[in-house]
């Protein structure tokens, strides 16, 4: 085109890099030199950094009926627009009950269980690119029900399952943890890769014998869930790097104190790993929300709101904002908070039991088949 030849090739992706997804696959339609642009793998990174700066949404599974997907938009402790509906692929339409677990780069992984088969899904709703994953089987075991599994030395055990990108390698990765439900002795660690299309068992896992809580967060390639040893009975966070494909235990804040009550939940601030902790309102510190992020230092309480008589059940952390949900009666209120001025909105938002997840819209998986 004479656009492309008077236009400097870098001015081109520069332009390209910033505008929304929906726009850049009809640009793919343009030229054979717009599709090479657009779908090379260095685009697709440069394009994720800048929608990471400027276009970083919430996510929400509604419950009840059909797979429902819906992303909000906070802007200066603004929503942007009303909840907009992700139309997923037509496949996930079906009778299958799925459940969104994971959220990194732009893609989805949902689990389902159904009587015969068990899948997971690697899903991009901004372009409906599905990748379905045949779910890993122990030795000798077999699917009971709602995800509980039998084996046959009679021992029944779960899964855990943890969804990241390996930037290394640019490809994402599901982890999934086989855990014995009565003694929480670990079984085995399964990592699916997505590149080799496979799964691999790993050998180094930690010993420790934990209670694993959700939701969880994945932060800059790793993988993080809120734990609590059965041996010592302490609270910790165990993280799994995405890259190394190995465990670490993260030791909580010195002045966490466990009998303060409320909840404690993982987030990012910033892009680094964040602690919130909800004090109930007989603690000192009265009924309110403490913000902690992970520092090269360790541990550090940055920010504290009073979210008095709210039946919080989610926070997640994003940039300025905390997105907040108070469930009561399995309906979500969905709520925000400035960190700049610690004001705490109502948006008059309600959804039936939501789950929610960062999300940033990409172009991950466009060159994968179904």
């Amino acid at each position: 085109m004479r656009v492309e030849n008077s236009v400097p090739e870098a001015l081109i992706v520069d332009i390209f890099a910033k505008l929304p997804v929906k726009s850049l696959i009809r640009f793919m339609c343009l030229s054979k030199s717009c599709y090479q642009a657009i779908s090379d793998p260095q685009f697709f990174r440069l394009h994720l950094h800048h929608s990471n700066q400027s276009n970083k949404q919430f996510v929400l599974q509604i419950s009840g009926g059909p797979l429902t997907l819906q992303s909000l938009s906070f802007c200066h402790h603004q929503l942007l627009r009303e909840p907009v509906t992700l139309d997923p692929p037509i496949l996930l339409l079906s009778d299958w009950q799925w459940k969104m677990v994971g959220s990194c780069n732009g893609v989805l992984c949902l689990t389902t269980s159904p009587q015969s088969i068990h899948y997971l899904g690697i899903l991009n709703p901004s372009i409906k690119k599905l990748k379905l994953v045949l779910f890993p089987y122990l030795e000798h075991s077999f699917h009971l029900f709602h995800g509980i599994y039998g084996s046959v030395d009679g021992r029944r055990f779960t899964t855990e399952i943890g969804f990241g990108f390996d930037s290394r390698t640019s490809d994402f990765k599901i982890v999934i943890i086989f855990q014995e439900i009565y003694s929480k002795r670990w079984r085995q660690v399964q990592v699916y890769s997505l590149r080799q299309n496979s799964w691999k068992v790993l050998s180094n896992v930690p010993n420790s014998l934990y209670d694993i809580y959700e939701p969880q967060v994945v932060v800059n390639g790793a993988f993080y869930w809120f734990v609590n040893s059965v041996i010592s009975d302490f609270f910790s966070i165990l993280m799994f790097d995405f890259t190394d494909e190995t465990f670490k235990e993260i030791k909580m804040p010195d002045c966490f104190d466990e009998d303060l009550g409320g909840f404690d939940r993982l987030g990012e601030v910033k892009g680094k790993l964040s602690l919130l902790l909800h004090l109930d309102e007989d603690s000192s510190a009265g009924d309110s929300l403490e913000i902690w992020v992970m520092e090269d230092s360790g541990w550090v309480r940055q920010f504290v709101v009073n979210v008095s008589q709210l039946y919080l059940s989610t926070c997640l952390a994003m940039n300025d904002e905390v997105m907040l949900l108070s469930t009561h009666s399995n309906v979500g209120h969905i709520l925000s908070c400035d960190l700049k001025t610690l004001e705490l909105t109502d948006h008059g938002v309600e959804k039936q039991r939501p789950r929610a997840f960062t999300y940033t819209p990409s172009l991950a998986l466009l060159g994968e088949e179904n």
